[in-house]
């Protein structure tokens, strides 16, 4: 229950209908240093997810329901959420503890990174063309797992495939498990603690995806206030970026099967990738933020490098 009483003496109390808090929380948003780099990309949006969810609104119908009337619980639980967005920066998936990507639901809380990975995008499409049947992947791994949304699209995507989620983060996993356990998903969907391929020994897989840590030190220092509720081992990457993806692709060649493929997303780090691994034959993929935010390579182009160098 919210205390009514601290909002009878304030003009917030003035406000009676859906409609009226959105126009105020676009208001305080607009005022205030918002970064809006998790989902929403600007007030009215930012402001009508947060108040259509909580309130536990569809998203289809938010409209029908602006001039209604709020209760007095309603208006306090709102007025709260919108302080905290704008005076504490906490994005609105964890103060919701919902995030959406690719219109798939994901709980969400301060253990794991907020979901939001272009390889989404990819496996909505199913890969396509790289993959020609997705009935044909029989194993998967979400390396760098998180929330563990990339796993549950994965086993959509690719329904005869064991998929298997790997962080170094029980905490993460605590999050993942949760996800996991939402989809119906507690029989098929593995879930692994390790830090990177340790726990995966002898282990092979026809597809390895994998949205890491990659956000470069002097980034990390200059990282809006909403970034810092996120876990900093889930983001920084050292001076260049490259810290996790330069140990993992030594080792991601003998966690393949023959024909198989790693498809990593690096942020913009297409250079630091190629200054890492030069004359590695990398193909950089399409996604809406660009086309050198994600790379594949294919176990036959990470033997014959690595060989060779």
């Amino acid at each position: 229950m919210y205390e009514i009483a601290p909002l009878l003496d304030d003009p917030i109390h003035n406000l009676k209908t859906i409609r009226d808090v959105y126009r105020w929380a676009v208001t305080e948003l607009e005022n205030a240093e918002i970064s809006y780099g998790h989902g929403s990309p600007d007030s009215f949006e930012e402001a009508s997810f947060l108040i259509c969810r909580a309130l536990k609104l569809p998203f289809d119908s938010f409209d029908m329901f602006l001039d209604a009337n709020l209760t007095a619980n309603e208006l306090c639980r709102l007025v709260h959420l919108v302080d905290r967005r704008v005076h504490d920066k906490t994005p609105t998936a964890y103060l919701l503890k919902e995030a959406w990507l690719t219109e798939h639901r994901f709980y969400i809380d301060e253990r794991a990174l907020i979901p939001r990975s272009y390889i989404a995008e990819l496996l909505e499409e199913d890969l396509a063309p790289w993959i020609e049947d997705p009935y044909e992947v029989t194993s998967v791994l979400d390396l760098c797992t998180g929330s563990g949304c990339l796993a549950i699209l994965a086993q959509g995507t690719f329904p005869n495939a064991k998929v298997t989620g790997s962080d170094l983060s029980p905490d993460a996993l605590e999050v993942a498990k949760i996800n996991r356990h939402d989809y119906d998903m507690d029989d098929t969907l593995e879930l692994v603690q390790g830090d990177l391929f340790s726990s995966l020994e002898g282990r092979t897989f026809d597809l390895i995806i994998s949205n890491p840590p990659y956000v470069t030190t002097a980034s990390m220092e200059a990282l809006p206030d909403e970034y810092r509720h996120e876990p900093a081992m889930a983001l920084g990457a050292g001076d260049d970026g490259m810290d996790v993806v330069r140990r993992m692709l030594p080792e991601a060649a003998a966690h393949l099967n023959d024909g198989g493929m790693i498809v990593v997303e690096v942020g913009d780090g297409l250079e630091a990738v190629e200054a890492t691994f030069p004359g590695l034959d990398i193909m950089w993929l399409s996604v809406s933020g660009g086309d050198d935010q994600v790379f594949l390579v294919t176990k036959e182009a990470l033997v014959d490098y690595f060989s060779a160098n």
